[in-house]
């Protein structure tokens, strides 16, 4: 293995490391954080904090929200429920084929920066056989969701749009439904 990538390699590793160990060790006060900056934004910002928030919120995977952050926000600061409902789901959609284009055209940089080619390629035929089923139940789930990996790997924009974009709008819907029958 090639020296200069097994050290950028263990760089990255201990980096992530020592960044979810933070994660762990200061999850309640993070949250805490977010969840308080995402009120301030919304409760300034209105409907536009919605708009902002969902899309990074769905651009860039993370474990601790969800775009339905924002949606339950709004409707504690009786923004229009018929609204909100139509930001998250089409700012989603954007997101998300914002992601998708990122990974598509700039996979092979980024890929190949952190690992090798024999990889990427061993990757990519995984994907293939079951990158969208995983997708799918990703993008149906609570669990962190990855649009970007959908350009990473090269599907096409019909196959994002059934198996990615399609169940992501159905997650948000469903969960939307159930955030509402709560409050």
């Amino acid at each position: 293995m090639n020296k200069r990538l097994f050290i950028r390699r263990g760089f990255i590793l201990v980096v992530l490391l020592i960044f979810f160990i933070y994660l762990i060790w200061n999850y309640s006060a993070i949250e805490k954080w977010a969840n308080d900056f995402l009120k301030s934004q919304i409760e300034t910002w209105g409907y536009l904090g919605v708009v902002l928030s969902v899309f990074v919120l769905e651009f860039f995977p993370q474990p601790l929200l969800s775009a339905l952050v924002p949606f339950t926000i709004g409707l504690v600061f009786n923004l229009k429920t018929v609204y909100l409902l139509i930001l998250l789901v089409s700012i989603s959609v954007i997101a998300n084929y914002s992601a998708y284009f990122v990974g598509k055209y700039y996979a092979d940089t980024i890929a190949l920066y952190l690992i090798s080619k024999k990889n990427y390629d061993l990757s990519v035929k995984w994907f293939e056989k079951y990158g969208m089923k995983v997708m799918t139940i990703l993008a149906l789930t609570p669990l962190p969701y990855f649009p970007i990996m959908g350009g990473i790997f090269k599907m096409t924009f019909k196959e994002f749009t059934i198996y990615a974009i399609i169940p992501r709008i159905f997650h948000l819907l469903i969960f939307s439904f159930l955030i509402l029958w709560i409050l």
